[in-house]
């Protein structure tokens, strides 16, 4: 249902904001992770195999706390996204934008005219409250928080471009793909990846947005917000769960040996 998007409040305020990455399209852990206090959720389509249906009733679910529901997209088809925003996105989130056309295209699938061109059935999706509130067509496009994210060190060549783009909210720089990018899959933590972050970092600051991450050897999620980071998601669901249950096992391993 229709409602003021805390995320985009906390990011306009100058504040960090705190997610976490749901993969497992279980709706119980959303309506958890919400009630926990987070600022928003990453509902992850693009690595994760929840269908459109599961992610609704994860959105609903999320909707027992404060938690803007951000869904990240498995790619930028502009049927998707006029889909789950008709759904009740509250925020998208769209990998490997590498392109400022890139960068519009999405915005455009994501704004009704004449800021773009999301189709209209506003008074029948369950965004506008299967429309309950006539004006949700008239407030969407400000409303609506989109993050784009860069990826590739074609990405970080083209940074200050794409952040330029109007109706880009924030910019979260995957250090993970972007890694693997230069030929350092899963080394984040090497100068050579570090230069391609800093050098995307200047882009987007250049052009006044913010920017969201994950952690990265030597920058915590604190130090990360201390850099100036707004928008910062390191723990995922499924993560959380295999850690919590290792340590739980490893808790009862002495009763075993005893056995």
């Amino acid at each position: 249902m229709f409602r003021p998007n805390h995320l985009k409040s906390v990011i306009a305020a100058g504040q960090p904001a705190l997610g976490v990455w749901l993969q497992l399209g279980e709706p119980s852990i959303a309506e958890i992770a919400s009630l926990a206090g987070y600022d928003f959720l990453i509902l992850d389509n693009e690595h994760g195999p929840a269908s459109l249906e599961q992610t609704v009733h994860s959105m609903r679910a999320a909707q027992a706390g404060k938690a803007t529901v951000m869904v990240r997209a498995p790619g930028q088809d502009p049927d998707y996204l006029k889909r789950v925003l008709d759904a009740g996105a509250e925020a998208i989130m769209v990998p490997m934008v590498e392109t400022a056309e890139q960068a519009r295209a999405v915005v455009a699938a994501c704004k009704y005219p004449p800021a773009g061109r999301r189709g209209y059935s506003a008074p029948t999706v369950r965004a506008s409250g299967y429309g309950a509130d006539p004006d949700y067509a008239a407030r969407a496009n400000d409303t609506l928080f989109i993050c784009v994210q860069i990826e590739s060190h074609t990405a970080a060549d083209n940074a200050a471009e794409i952040a330029a783009v109007e109706g880009v909210d924030l910019v979260f720089i995957g250090v993970a793909d972007l890694s693997g990018s230069i030929g350092l899959m899963g080394q984040p933590g090497r100068p050579e990846v570090d230069a391609q972050i800093r050098k995307a970092e200047a882009g987007v600051r250049a052009a006044g947005k913010p920017l969201g991450t994950i952690p990265r050897p030597g920058h915590s999620m604190v130090e990360l917000a201390a850099e100036g980071y707004q928008l910062l998601a390191g723990i995922a669901d499924s993560g959380a769960l295999r850690a919590a249950f290792v340590a739980d096992v490893a808790a009862f391993a002495p009763a075993k040996r005893k056995g």
